[in-house]
């Protein structure tokens, strides 16, 4: 018996669903994150909400079936697109106004 190169090959619907969920669970953290922010700082707060549907659609997009030749490229986007959200919450972590606790942040 041969086994796939791809471990989504295997059993392609549940890899798919468990990724597609891992996704959404990353979309709503970055909407409670940026709730969160809107209470002390507006505009990193406004940022990161707006980069939400950004990060849902690269889920979507990084969990449809593609053919193996497509597979590189897709990564390579996904890859590229996550690297530059994660520069951007640096940046913006970075030009906030003064140092924060998470306790403060949440409880004002």
């Amino acid at each position: 018996m041969v086994l796939p190169d791809d471990p989504e090959d295997l059993d392609p619907g549940l890899a798919r669903e468990r990724t597609r969920l891992a996704w959404a669970r990353t979309a709503i953290a970055f909407a409670a994150v940026g709730g969160a922010m809107l209470k002390r700082e507006v505009v990193p707060g406004a940022i990161v909400l707006a980069l939400t549907p950004l990060v849902w659609a690269l889920g979507s997009f990084a969990s449809r079936a593609v053919q193996p030749e497509q597979r590189s490229g897709r990564l390579l986007g996904v890859t590229v697109a996550v690297t530059a959200v994660a520069v951007l919450a640096v940046v913006i972590a970075l030009i906030g106004h003064s140092p924060v606790s998470l306790h403060q942040l949440l409880h004002g």
